[in-house]
C-alpha cells in the first residue's frame, strides 16, 4: 500500500514544478495539493492503483 499523503505530495510538487516554468499561469503550494488529491481520487475511481516499484522486479 501506497500512502496517499506521499502520493499527493509528489503530484502538487510535480505541478508546481510544471506551472514554474509558466509563469502566466501561476499556481500555489496549497492549490496544487488539492490539484494532487483530486487527480488520485479520479485515478482510483478509475480503477488504477499507484503502488510502489519493487526494485527486485524491476527491468528498468
Amino acid at each position: 500500500m501506497v500512502d496517499a499523503h506521499q502520493v499527493n505530495t509528489i503530484i502538487a510538487t510535480t505541478v508546481c514544478a510544471f506551472f514554474k516554468e509558466h509563469p502566466d499561469a501561476q499556481i500555489g503550494i496549497e492549490e496544487a495539493k488539492l490539484l494532487a488529491k483530486q487527480i488520485a481520487d479520479a485515478l482510483n475511481e478509475a480503477g488504477l492503483q499507484i503502488t510502489a516499484l519493487d526494485p527486485e522486479s524491476s527491468t528498468r
